[in-house]
């Protein structure tokens, strides 16, 4: 399992926020604005700073470097 957080500065940066109740799902969508710093913390959670927030996902290096990787499409 992997959790994450969003923070934002203010609610104009956020420009969709949906919860559909009927399939138990949440969609939202905003502007970071410009990338302010991007950094792995203690090799497991993945920070995205922006003028307008900060995105954090629990990922680790190897995660990230795997899921970078260019998918090789075999079959």
């Amino acid at each position: 399992m992997h959790s994450f957080s969003v923070q934002m500065t203010n609610t104009k940066s956020i420009s969709g926020l949906m919860v559909d109740r009927k399939k138990d799902g949440v969609f939202l969508e905003g502007e970071l604005g410009l990338i302010e710093e991007i950094e792995l913390i203690e090799e497991r959670v993945l920070m995205v700073k922006g003028m307008n927030g900060t995105i954090r996902i629990d990922l680790s290096r190897d995660e990230l470097l795997q899921a970078l990787q260019p998918q090789t499409n075999s079959g």
